[in-house]
């Protein structure tokens, strides 16, 4: 415990954003393409905070990248950076691996005492593992850290198996939807088969 605070109070001298208020929607796409959509919101009030570092899962090919303020709706400039350039920049520390990767954004400007930056990102991820047709069914196994997420089925399919408490409610469109709430200190094991309506 005392390693991680020590941890957040060197990020944060650093200016680093951490996020609050997260919320997450993952939109399955068609199952033998492994790829989802990926709806991010996310605020942080640290104070001084001139960016915010979202990292990239391991294993995932990311694509379609676009982040925006939620607070005037401007596109936001980003880069992806690996770890050995966000430790040569003093904002990770000396145990990140060199091949990890982060969305490093470029907030509208520093993070105001007492205010917070609001943004929202959007990216797709392919990740075989995780995601894959298996029969006419697909799977969505994926440990998911955020506290509050929705995973949206592809159409034509319906819910027939959900590992964790869930809401289920039907869009507009037709699409299942799949709401849930971390509530633990870790990652939440999230699986979640969908069978292919005739």
């Amino acid at each position: 415990m005392r390693a991680s605070l020590l941890f957040l109070l060197a990020m944060s001298a650093c200016g680093v954003a951490f996020g609050q208020h997260e919320f997450t929607v993952y939109e399955l796409l068609p199952p033998d393409s492994h790829r989802f959509s990926i709806i991010y919101d996310v605020s942080t009030s640290r104070e001084g905070a001139k960016f915010y570092l979202n990292p990239i899962r391991p294993g995932s090919k990311v694509s379609d990248e676009r982040v925006i303020d939620l607070a005037t709706g401007k596109e936001l400039k980003f880069e992806n950076v690996d770890g050995k350039t966000a430790k040569a920049a003093g904002i990770r520390p000396a145990s990140t691996p060199d091949d990890a990767l982060f969305l490093k954004v470029d907030l509208t400007s520093p993070v105001p005492k007492d205010g917070e930056a609001r943004i929202r990102i959007y990216k797709v991820y392919e990740d075989a593992p995780s995601y894959f047709a298996k029969g006419d069914q697909l799977v969505f196994d994926r440990p998911l850290g955020i506290r509050r997420n929705v995973i949206v089925l592809p159409a034509g399919y319906e819910l027939v198996g959900c590992s964790v408490p869930a809401i289920v409610s039907t869009q507009a469109d037709g699409r299942v939807r799949v709401s849930m709430l971390n509530d633990r200190d870790d990652q939440l094991p999230v699986k979640i088969a969908g069978r292919r309506l005739p």
